[in-house]
């Protein structure tokens, strides 16, 4: 039987760091439920997924510069599925704008600080809809 997760590193800054913390804080509010750190990651990419490309390639323009990459390694489990919903979104931005695609982790991160601002409402469905749960 093929595993149903992998492990995602994500290579973080202090403040790297710190966008996560905030966007596992959002997501734990906003659902109400104790969460592993890699549904965040999860539901985090699941909401960047509805956002407009141009919007994810201002966003990562916005990012590029703001340190929150970096060297310290953070292993985060999370449903094979997170990667390939990057790549799409990756996709999606490289044809928008016709260079190369964005790293997976600066999708990530653009993911991270997306979801602190999504509406409870929406990270709730999203929420149940990766759960499953209807």
């Amino acid at each position: 039987m093929a595993r149903q997760s992998r492990t995602f590193k994500l290579r973080l800054s202090p403040s790297g760091m710190d966008l996560l913390i905030e966007a596992h804080c959002h997501l734990i509010c906003s659902t109400r439920s104790l969460l592993a750190w890699g549904t965040t990651l999860q539901v985090a990419v699941e909401n960047l997924d509805l956002v407009p490309a141009a919007a994810v390639a201002q966003r990562l323009k916005e990012l590029a510069t703001a340190g929150l990459s970096g060297r310290e390694e953070h292993h985060l489990g999370a449903p094979r599925g997170v990667n390939e919903t990057a790549a799409r979104i990756a996709g999606r931005v490289q044809q928008l704008t016709g260079g190369d695609a964005p790293t997976i982790l600066s999708i990530y991160i653009a993911a991270l600080y997306q979801v602190r601002q999504a509406e409870p409402l929406l990270l709730r469905d999203l929420h149940a809809r990766v759960r499953g749960v209807r």
